[in-house]
């Protein structure tokens, strides 16, 4: 992939009668770089390629290339770190030196306080994912998971390995969730199923109903709602008495939006009552995986329903309360809703305005390199497509101007 990439790098500048030294002066890294980056030698870093796609107007092809590039180069090191280690010690009159040296090949033992950094480790990946792209989190993300990992092959106290079984599988979570942005549905279904198996092991009932209603978020979101509608059903009916009720609220939208979207209506309004219920009930505590769920994200579920039963005045209510109660922060979060915004405005004939919320958004989702929120603003045009294709060509040109601004927005 490595190789490839530089190909296509190499194509695309002469394709556009450029040198490298042009290339260099336009993305502002060095010529030498970028020609050791198209014969392959060198793995790029994803500012990088970003420069170099918007500088040639690749409209993607190379910064979708890079996430492959990144597994090939993490398994490559992988495979090298592990064939070091395979080399046979030699015996020798130093025999206690070799030995000596083997020592660092043994496991460490995981005591609590291991256990306390690896659980920090965590949470600070949690809140990095609101500031860095998917792309930049995704090495760190899947090197702690395979970490945790390979701890729980250490032999350990009961009490620590539930420990380190219930952060491998937020971690796992986690990074399930980033193959999702990145648009790999494949490595998301795998990285789930690692999550449920390491949470099993832990006994951890609640981070397994809440790690599986994301799996219901992930399925639904790639046109599987049957399928999500059953991960919904389980997380809730996991979480039983070991969650918060604000984690319950959230789980019971989860489920209603599942349930909407496979043509469910009335079990949909009914869980959607109940996670109002259980918010009303919610006294400001919190599990502490659990994300800051409010009455205002939960009108973004609300929102969701009545946008899927054609409800379009209702659900643009809802999705701009939702939109008042997001931490600046939370940028994706707010694209995402900025999208559904512009599809209530969509129904209810505004479409100036859907144009203008989808243009807010899809600059965002660019910026974050989010390959599942433009996946999601491009449906958003394709149903515009299908009422006023003018509209959607008003949308089409202003993700042209986009592509040729170095930096969008």
């Amino acid at each position: 992939m490595l190789a490839a990439l530089g190909v296509k790098l190499r194509r695309l500048r002469k394709e556009r009668s450029l040198t490298l030294m042009e290339l260099g002066a336009l993305t502002g890294y060095s010529w030498q770089h970028l020609g050791a980056v198209e014969r392959g030698t060198v793995a790029p870093s994803e500012s990088v390629i970003c420069a170099c796609d918007t500088a040639l107007g690749a409209g993607g092809a190379l910064t979708g290339m890079f996430p492959e590039v990144i597994r090939e180069q993490a398994h490559l090191r992988h495979s090298s770190e592990a064939a070091r280690r395979s080399v046979p010690k030699e015996a020798g009159p130093d025999i206690d030196w070799g030995r000596l040296s083997a020592c660092g090949e043994r496991a460490s033992s995981i005591t609590s306080v291991v256990a306390d950094d690896i659980e920090a480790i965590t949470a600070h990946q949690r809140r990095l994912y609101h500031e860095l792209t998917s792309t930049q989190m995704l090495t760190p993300v899947d090197a702690h998971l395979g970490l945790l990992l390979s701890l729980l092959e250490v032999p350990t106290p009961e009490t620590l390995r539930r420990r380190i079984a219930s952060a491998a599988g937020e971690a796992a979570g986690f990074s399930a969730w980033i193959w999702f942005d990145l648009g790999d549905h494949f490595k998301t279904r795998r990285r789930y199923g690692t999550a449920l198996n390491a949470l099993k092991e832990a006994g951890d009932g609640g981070l397994l109903s809440y790690v599986s209603a994301y799996q219901a978020v992930t399925t639904d979101a790639a046109g599987r709602p049957d399928e999500a509608v059953h991960h919904a059903a389980m997380a809730v009916d996991t979480a039983k008495r070991s969650v918060s009720h604000t984690t319950r609220s959230w789980l019971h939208a989860v489920h209603a939006t599942a349930r909407v979207h496979a043509g469910d209506g009335r079990t949909a309004l009914a869980e959607l009552d109940r996670a109002h219920k259980a918010m009303e009930r919610a006294g400001g505590e919190n599990d502490e995986w659990m994300y800051d769920f409010d009455h205002e994200r939960l009108m973004g579920y609300e929102g969701n329903c009545h946008l899927e039963l054609g409800r379009y005045a209702q659900a643009a209510r809802s999705f701009e309360q939702a939109l008042s109660g997001v931490p600046a922060t939370c940028v994706r979060r707010r694209a995402e809703l900025t999208v559904d915004l512009a599809r209530a405005r969509l129904g209810e004939g505004e479409t100036a305005e859907a144009v203008r919320l989808a243009t807010e958004a899809i600059t965002v989702f660019a910026q974050r390199g989010s390959t599942a929120g433009i996946a999601q603003v491009r449906r958003l045009r394709d149903h515009m497509m299908k009422g006023d294709s003018a509209v959607a060509r008003e949308l089409d040109e202003f993700v042209r101007t986009l592509q040729s601004e170095p930096y969008p927005g």
